[in-house]
């Protein structure tokens, strides 16, 4: 398994917000977050899916300073290959897509994208893919899914549709029952096809602030690395709870140390602080440090960017 964190990936909060909404889209690169969609799919009306595409490629220039996305159409709509050469260009970091369910759906964006990366002259490969596992059928494939695409770079768990698809009974219940086998099982999805942790779905209740974040330790807890944000109010919370805790990147730095000291005379198992350590624990110190690390070089990066754009 691959250790290593990369900077562009590794994201914790992935802030949505309708591509055709310009109020709300200058607000973006002033959220925190670590990654922002420009949505053509759920967030806008079905009228108005076409224009929005021009609104979602002109927003893209006057975003920085976050790795920015689009969520196109799924293929099921028709307007997929539409969306892909509206917005494909030098500002786009990733394509996401919702309602994943094969990997030949992986295989067909591929294509669209490269098709629409050389009419622009954009390297191959350039745009990166977020496929997003939402239906049953995707849960199912999760496994094809994460291993199918050389451009994918992360997964995301759409608990909203997944409800929908699985026909509970209920908008305003507690979902979490019927939603636990999906949410779980893509965490090991991810992690055996050596993708980052996945980022779990939206919570519906947005000005439940303290129900989402309580929902969003259970889902760090499972494995999730970030999660899917619907309100600028959840980007701080979930920034704070998917970074590493302070105390427990300052042992996993001390853990690093005593081992390379002990390895140096020949041992690889010894006791920090009583935790017993050895090497899939130092391996698992060295990415917590690392991904510490990504979000300290992250954040000093932002706060230049703020203060070069007030002088």
């Amino acid at each position: 398994m691959d250790t290593s964190v990369n900077d562009d990936w590794q994201f914790r909060s992935l802030l949505f917000c309708p591509a055709n909404e310009p109020r709300k889209v200058a607000r973006l690169a002033q959220s925190g977050a670590d990654a922002v969609v420009l949505d053509l799919e759920d967030a806008v009306a079905d009228a108005h899916k076409i224009t929005a595409r021009s609104a979602a490629r002109e927003s893209l220039d006057t975003i920085g300073g976050v790795t920015r996305c689009v969520r196109i159409n799924s293929f099921a709509t028709g307007l997929t290959a539409g969306d892909v050469t509206a917005v494909v260009c030098d500002q786009l970091d990733a394509l996401v897509l919702p309602k994943a369910e094969t990997a030949d759906d992986l295989r067909r964006l591929d294509q669209l994208i490269a098709k629409a990366e050389a009419a622009n002259g954009i390297v191959t490969g350039t745009v990166r893919v977020i496929a997003i596992v939402e239906t049953c059928a995707g849960i199912a494939a999760a496994a094809e899914l994460a291993a199918a695409g050389t451009r994918l770079c992360r997964i995301v768990f759409g608990a909203g549709d997944l409800g929908a698809d699985l026909g509970l009974p209920t908008i305003r219940g507690d979902l979490s029952a019927a939603l636990a086998y999906g949410r779980a099982k893509i965490v090991y999805d991810a992690r055996a096809a050596g993708l980052p942790p996945p980022v779990d779905g939206p919570y519906l209740r947005v000005r439940d602030l303290a129900g989402f974040a309580q929902d969003s330790e259970i889902a760090r807890a499972l494995g999730h690395g970030g999660r899917l944000c619907l309100h600028p109010d959840q980007v701080p919370i979930v920034n704070r709870i998917f970074a590493p805790d302070a105390e427990e990147t300052a042992f996993a730095r001390k853990v690093i140390t005593a081992f390379a000291e002990a390895e140096s005379v020949g041992s690889a198992s010894i006791v920090v602080d009583g935790v017993f350590v050895d090497y899939p624990i130092v391996n698992k110190a060295r990415r917590i440090v690392a991904l510490a690390d990504v979000i300290a070089a992250r954040e000093i990066g932002r706060s230049r960017a703020a203060a070069g754009a007030t002088k």
